[in-house]
């Protein structure tokens, strides 16, 4: 582990290295499109791209890991057990941490997404703030950052956080790569329990009904406790530009 970083600092660095070694650089860019854009191509060829598209998307858009526990049922809507919606949720995390981890300057670039790092950025060292322990356990630190299905500790947060905390590139990769198989894992065998428990009445109506009520209020409460940690970060943020003014 090097020592601690700021942002701007991991942009300049992300910048020099794009000039010291444009191939190198091109090449951190072009891996991650290019898989994305493969598998996309492999799942249209295979008919499988509506029903795994959507269950992507409802991954990365609302649900993150919590989408695992619909493998609890059956018949689910995806028609996937849990250990393969642990599987999708784990090679997204990684091909998200790819692109974060080698791309932070193009991708501060783009409108929108520039301000949506500075506010993961606040995010990132509210939590440093709060836990100086992941200085000086990084890598650990890191790894149960990205366990835990909170809004913004997913593989972007786990990027940004790895980098500022002194893990070099390959290592911060690592880092999210196992806290999500941890994360992804423990999910999976949690509702792969509950599937046998679920099998007789997952066809009722009402069963349906208090299963969406259950993960609405989960997903409400994440994305509040979040969205909690999210103004906390910022106005520490704020102190620390008026510090510094």
């Amino acid at each position: 582990m090097g020592p601690p970083v700021e942002f701007n600092d991991l942009l300049a660095e992300s910048e020099l290295h794009q000039k010291q070694r444009p191939f190198m650089s091109a090449m951190h860019l072009f891996v991650p499109l290019g898989l994305f854009l493969g598998g996309l191509v492999v799942l249209y060829l295979i008919g499988e791209l509506g029903r795994i598209g959507s269950a992507i998307a409802a991954a990365f858009f609302v649900a993150g890991k919590l989408l695992i526990l619909k493998g609890a049922i059956s018949n689910n809507v995806f028609e996937m057990s849990a250990y393969q919606l642990a599987v999708m949720v784990f090679i997204m995390d990684c091909w998200v941490a790819y692109l974060f981890t080698f791309n932070l300057h193009r991708l501060y670039r783009i409108p929108r997404v520039g301000p949506w790092l500075k506010r993961l950025q606040n995010y990132c060292q509210f939590w440093l703030s709060r836990q100086p322990w992941m200085r000086r356990w990084a890598l650990t630190g890191v790894t149960l950052f990205v366990m835990f299905p909170l809004t913004g500790t997913g593989a972007p947060g786990g990027a940004i956080l790895g980098r500022l905390v002194g893990l070099k590139a390959v290592t911060t990769l690592l880092a999210v790569a196992l806290g999500s198989a941890i994360g992804c894992g423990i999910m999976a065998h949690f509702a792969d329990q509950l599937e046998p428990m679920f099998a007789p009445i997952q066809d009722e109506w009402w069963f349906m009904a208090v299963g969406i009520g259950i993960i609405a209020v989960l997903l409400l409460m994440l994305f509040w406790l979040g969205r909690r940690i999210s103004r906390a970060a910022d106005a520490y943020a704020d102190t620390l530009v008026d510090r510094d003014a």
